[in-house]
């Protein structure tokens, strides 16, 4: 998602990798801040980490490729 909204273009996910640092509540307002690392070319590579409060549940990074035009 992030990958499409800093580009504004269609997007597929290449792969996708997280890490679960601590047990995540239900039933809980958590905050997720994602970001891009950088693009290269069609290649867009973005982190992003999961809290509740001050303590972190999960970090992710992953690789995004846009879209050519005419592909869906």
């Amino acid at each position: 998602m992030t990958a499409a909204l800093y580009t504004k273009q269609a997007t597929r996910t290449a792969f996708l990798h997280v890490d679960y640092r601590s047990i995540t509540p239900l039933n809980t307002e958590l905050k997720v801040h994602g970001w891009v690392e950088r693009q290269e070319g069609r290649k867009v590579f973005v982190r992003a980490t999961l809290h509740d409060g001050d303590r972190l549940c999960a970090e992710a990074h992953g690789l995004f490729v846009l879209l050519k035009p005419g592909q869906q």
